[in-house]
């Protein structure tokens, strides 16, 4: 399947190559990424842009299908960046899945607004059609934005959720913050419809809220994926700055499915006792840590760079995190061996140079020695 990009020429870019902002991430969070890893991201770009091109310009589920495709990069790893069969199926699958919906998004700017407290069920149905997690939080403060004209209904939703990264606990106490003082912007979603309110925007409105309302709130943290091309840009824009990176061993998939971490540990509490019976799979890349932000309200956040680092505590009854969970061969094992699989190429693949080198090669004397294999 063919998809042309047209329309990129009259839209404006992002400022910087997804290389340029990964290289600003490892220098801000202080931590190394492999370079291969970097010029996956730049090729992964180019693909996005195509990628949105089917599904359309202005399509409100288009970050769910963009999403797919760098999950997609995690789990079969660098290959499917060169497998142009593999690259037409999935477009042709998403744009199939993603490119039919039934609602058009406005670029108008609002007209007023007004931040109110809503209950879950409010707002976990949007996060499930429209964010590219597919699912809300139960627990935490919901806020949603308001349209000036009740009739159009919300422009934006949100939900602050307790800290629960107990990993990262010890990032609180340089700060001086005690878990109950810092809240985690768990999801963020600007609403398609008439009216649609930049999320920058958003954003400045919920921290005025919350150092308005909750005065025992010191500092508002919220987390960033850059393995699924989400490198921070609306958070930097909003004035949060880096306060931790944390690790991760591998990225689970399950049936094809990225697995959250927050999924991952609800499988680990239903099989406590043993492992899980299913095709719970780590992917072939390893992952970039993720990034937290944090926006200071009633603290000292002036340090421009992170404050350390922390790591997802995978438990140990599911899969084991230094191997394929498949085979028992690690995931460095596998790499080596798949550098050595066979590649099949075309003539139109080789210089000229290429072929004059096979047409004058010859076996080495030593050959002679299994010739007696030739013979029928």
């Amino acid at each position: 399947m063919s998809i042309a990009a047209e329309w990129q020429s009259s839209v404006p870019y992002y400022s910087k190559s997804a290389s340029q902002k990964l290289s600003g991430i490892a220098d801000a969070f202080g931590f190394a990424i492999d370079p291969r890893i970097i010029d996956d991201h730049e090729q992964l770009a180019t693909l996005r842009w195509k990628l949105q091109c089917g599904l359309g310009r202005d399509n409100p589920v288009a970050t769910k299908a963009l999403t797919k495709l760098f999950f997609t990069y995690l789990k079969g790893g660098r290959d499917f960046l060169y497998d142009k069969d593999a690259i037409d199926r999935l477009f042709e699958k998403l744009i199939g899945q993603y490119g039919v919906y039934d609602i058009q998004t406005s670029i108008s700017p609002p007209e007023g607004g007004q931040l109110k407290v809503l209950e879950a069920a409010e707002v976990n149905p949007l996060i499930a059609k429209y964010h590219f997690l597919g699912y809300g939080r139960d627990d935490g403060l919901h806020l949603g934005l308001q349209c000036k004209t009740a009739s159009d209904g919300l422009m934006a939703v949100a939900t602050f959720s307790p800290w629960d990264i107990d990993h990262a606990d010890h990032i609180l106490d340089q700060l001086g913050i005690a878990k109950s003082e810092i809240l985690i912007l768990s999801r963020l979603l600007s609403v398609p419809g008439k009216r649609r309110v930049a999320l920058s925007q958003f954003i400045a409105q919920l921290m005025g809220w919350v150092h308005k309302e909750r005065k025992d709130i010191k500092g508002i943290a919220t987390y960033c994926n850059p393995n699924a091309g989400h490198y921070g840009t609306v958070y930097r824009g909003a004035n949060f700055i880096p306060l931790c990176f944390e690790k991760h061993a591998f990225v689970p998939f399950m049936d094809e499915e990225y697995v959250s971490p927050r999924k991952y540990q609800q499988l680990c509490d239903q099989h406590e006792n043993g492992p899980l019976d299913g095709n719970l799979r780590p992917g072939a890349v390893t992952p970039i840590p993720l990034l937290l932000y944090w926006y200071p309200l009633r603290a000292r956040g002036k340090a421009r760079r992170a404050l350390g680092s922390c790591e997802y505590p995978y438990p140990d009854n599911l899969i084991n995190p230094r191997t394929n969970g498949l085979n028992g061969v690690s995931v460095d094992e596998y790499d080596r061996l798949k550098r050595r699989d066979r590649e099949l190429l075309g003539i139109e693949d080789f210089t000229g140079e290429d072929i004059e080198a096979i047409r004058q090669a010859r076996a080495p004397a030593e050959a002679a020695a299994v010739n007696h294999e030739l013979k029928p």
